[in-house]
C-alpha cells in the first residue's frame, strides 16, 4: 500500500508557506540592524535571502520531477550519488535537524504562551543530570529538564501529530486553515500598519550613511545569515513529492508561487517595522514585531500579536510534523531505515508509524535541556548536504535524466545557490568551529548506521560507480 496524490497545487503552496513563514519574521530582523543600520540594505538583504530561497527551491524542483516519491533530499542524493550520500541525509533529518526543529517550535509556542500568561510561570519545574559516558577524563552528560514547556510542547506535538494519523485530507484542512489565518494575519498586519498606523519614516534619512565596500559586504553576509534561517523550510515540498498530483507541473509552480508570496510578504513586513519606530529601539531585540505593533497601534495590540505568533507556531509545526515524516517513509521504502516506518495505515491511508516515530523522538528531544543546540550544531552539516544535492541537475543531465521542467536561468539559478551555501558553511565554520566538528561527526556516524540497516534488511547495494 502506498500514499496517494492527493494534494492539490493549494494544498502544496499551503504547507510550503507554512513551513517557511513562522517566527522567524518576528525577531530575525532586530538581529540584522547588529550588523548593518541602513534600512535599505536591510530590505536588500531580506530580499537576497529570499531570492537565495527560491534559487534553492527551483533547483530541487528537477530532481522531484524526476523522481516524484516522497522522502525529498534522500531520494535525490542516492539517484545522483550513492544510497549512502542520501541515507546521511535523512539520518541527520531524524537524528538532529526536522525532529529537533519540531521540538524547538514547540517550545519556543510554551514560550511565548507564558508571555502571554506570566502567572504560569510558577508551574513544578525540576532537573536532573544523566552521566551517559564516564571514561576518566572523557564524560558526557546530559541535563533533563521537566516542567510547563516541556508538558506544553508534549501535548502541541502529541495534538498535531495525531491530526496527521487520522487521515490526510483531515490534516490538510486544519494545515490549509493554519496557513489562511497565518496569511491572513500578516496580511492584515500590513496593510491596518501602511494605513492606519503611527509611522516615523526618520530611519529612511537618519540612517542612510553608506559603509566602506569591505564592511557593507561583511554587514550584508553576516546579515544574510540569520534572514537564511527565516526562509528555511522551502525544501517543503519535496517531502511530499509522492502525494502531490500532477508533480511534473505543479511541484515547481508551488515553490515559485509560496517563495514569491513569502518574498513579497517578508518585504512589505520588513518595511512596516523600519518604518515604525527609531532603529534604535530595534537594533538586537527579539520581539521587534511586538515592538513595532506597539508602535503602531499601542500597548493594547500586544496580546493579540502574540496570540497570533502562537497561531503561526501551530501552523509551522503542523507542515513540518506533515512533511518531515515522508522522509522516514521513503527511506524505510528502500530498505534503509527501519520497514515499518513504511507502513501505510489501512484505513486513513497515511505513514503512521513514521509519524509516530517522529512524535515520540521529537517529545524526547523536549526534555533535553540543551536540545536547541543540536540544531546549531547540525545546519553546517546541512548545508554541506544542501550543497551537494545542489549538484544533482548537473549528475542527473550527465546521466541521461530528462525532464519537461527546466530551471528558470540555468546554470546560473543552482550555481548561486551553491556558491550561497559555501559561504554559509564558511562562516559557521568559523564563528562556531567546535559546533561544525561535533556537527560533521554526528553525521559521520550514520555510516555504520547505514551499514547496520542495509545488511540487516537486505536493502539496496551500495553502486560504487555512482559514488
Amino acid at each position: 500500500m502506498k500514499l496517494k496524490r492527493t494534494l492539490s497545487l493549494n494544498d502544496s503552496v499551503s504547507i510550503l508557506v507554512s513551513s517557511i513563514v513562522g517566527s522567524g519574521i518576528f525577531v530575525t530582523t532586530g538581529f540584522v540592524l547588529l550588523e548593518i543600520k541602513n534600512p535599505f540594505f536591510v530590505l536588500l538583504i531580506w530580499f537576497i535571502g529570499g531570492i537565495f530561497a527560491l534559487a534553492g527551491a527551483l533547483t530541487y524542483s528537477f530532481p522531484a520531477v524526476i523522481f516524484p516519491r516522497a522522502g525529498g533530499d534522500y531520494i535525490y542524493l542516492k539517484e545522483s550519488y550513492s544510497p549512502l550520500v542520501g541515507f546521511l541525509s535523512g539520518w541527520v533529518a531524524f537524528v538532529a535537524n526536522l525532529t529537533a526543529n519540531i521540538s524547538f517550535l514547540a517550545i519556543s509556542f510554551g514560550t511565548h504562551l507564558l508571555i502571554l500568561f506570566p502567572e504560569w510561570k510558577n508551574f513544578p519545574k525540576s532537573q536532573f543530570k544523566l552521566n551517559l559516558i564516564d571514561f576518566g577524563k572523557f564524560q558526557f552528560s546530559i541535563t533533563l529538564e521537566f516542567g510547563f514547556l516541556q508538558v506544553v510542547g508534549a501535548i502541541l506535538i502529541s495534538i498535531f501529530t495525531y491530526l496527521h494519523i487520522r487521515g490526510i485530507k483531515r490534516g490538510i484542512f486544519i494545515q490549509n486553515l493554519l496557513t489562511l489565518i497565518k496569511l491572513l494575519g500578516l496580511i492584515l498586519f500590513v496593510i491596518t500598519g501602511f494605513l492606519l498606523g503611527t509611522k516615523d519614516w526618520s530611519n529612511f534619512s537618519d540612517n542612510m550613511t553608506i559603509p566602506s565596500f569591505g564592511d557593507t559586504i561583511k554587514g550584508i553576509l553576516l546579515g544574510i545569515v540569520p534572514v537564511s534561517f527565516a526562509y528555511l523550510g522551502w525544501n517543503s515540498a519535496t517531502y511530499i513529492a509522492g502525494e502531490v498530483q500532477d508533480p511534473e507541473k505543479n511541484i515547481p509552480k508551488s515553490t515559485l508561487i509560496a517563495c514569491l508570496l513569502v518574498i513579497i510578504l517578508y518585504l512589505s513586513i520588513n518595511l512596516l517595522y523600519l518604518s515604525s519606530t527609531n532603529v534604535e529601539n530595534l537594533v538586537g531585540k527579539n520581539e521587534i514585531g511586538v515592538i513595532s505593533a506597539t508602535s503602531l497601534f499601542g500597548s493594547w495590540v500586544r496580546p493579540l500579536i502574540l496570540g497570533f505568533i502562537l497561531l503561526m507556531f501551530m501552523g509551522s509545526i503542523s507542515a513540518i510534523i506533515f512533511s518531515a515524516s515522508r522522509v522516514y517513509y521513503g527511506m524505510a521504502n528502500e530498505k534503509l531505515f527501519f520497514p515499518s516506518l513504511g507502513e501505510i495505515h489501512p484505513k486513513f491511508g497515511t505513514p503512521y508509524k513514521s509519524l509516530l516515530a517522529q512524535g515520540i523522538y521529537s517529545i524526547i528531544l523536549l526534555f533535553v535541556n540543551d536540545f536547541a543546540s543540536l540544531l546549531y550544531m547540525i545546519t553546517c552539516s546541512v548545508f554541506i548536504l544542501s550543497t551537494i544535492t545542489a549538484f544533482t541537475p548537473f549528475i542527473l543531465k550527465i546521466k541521461g535524466y530528462t525532464s519537461s521542467y527546466k530551471i528558470p536561468l540555468f546554470p546560473f539559478t543552482p550555481i548561486f545557490f551553491i556558491l550561497g551555501n559555501i559561504l554559509l558553511i564558511i562562516y559557521l565554520a568559523y564563528t562556531y568551529p567546535e559546533k561544525a566538528t561535533m556537527g560533521i561527526f554526528l553525521t559521520l556516524l550514520g555510516i555504520p548506521v547505514y551499514f547496520i540497516f542495509k545488511n540487516k534488511f537486505s536493502g539496496v547495494k551500495e553502486n560504487i560507480s555512482d559514488s
